[in-house]
């Protein structure tokens, strides 16, 4: 009897402990891709306006634009960051079939496929909310302004194991 207590005591705390290193490694997993997140939006920057251009007319394409993903894909968002070694390049983030994928072009405009890194699995949804003068908006650019910028990005991340997480990333 001792034997068998034993033994059911010492598979238990190995089951607990995998369990415990696949929830740190899950949450591992969720940090470092709202880090991305955070790092990308707070370089954020808006595309140049030339002195020809009419005012509310952008040179360059829209500075961040909220869309869907080809294929029936969820939300996607687009946007220009700052990086050290290209200057100004187009990223974004997609969810696909329950995958938060990062996009990154080479340049500034979405032409050609972008680079594809998968940063998060498990996703049951992903809203993109903006705020833009203490309004919260659904959708971007709003109105014929692709050169503005939001105030505040609102993500909300829906995992089936976790729940709904709320971020806010300030832009200004």
């Amino acid at each position: 009897i001792l034997g068998v207590l034993s033994y059911r005591a010492l598979a238990e705390v190995a089951t607990s402990n995998s369990r415990l290193e696949e929830n740190f490694e899950r949450w591992r997993t969720i940090s470092r891709t709202l880090q991305r997140i955070d790092t990308d939006l707070i370089q954020v920057v808006a595309p140049a306006r030339s002195s020809e251009a009419t005012p509310g007319t952008p040179q360059t394409g829209a500075a961040m634009i909220l869309g869907r993903a080809a294929n029936g894909g969820g939300p996607e968002l687009q946007f220009l960051r700052l990086d050290d070694s290209r200057g100004v390049r187009r990223v974004g983030y997609r969810l696909v079939d329950g995958r938060l994928d990062w996009l990154r072009w080479s340049g500034r405009d979405a032409v050609g496929e972008p680079a594809i890194e998968p940063l998060l699995a498990n996703v049951r949804g992903l809203r993109w909310r903006f705020l833009l003068n203490n309004n919260r908006i659904d959708a971007w650019p709003p109105g014929n302004n692709a050169v503005v910028l939001p105030d505040a990005i609102i993500l909300e991340l829906d995992l089936p194991d976790v729940g709904t997480l709320t971020r806010m990333i300030s832009l200004r």
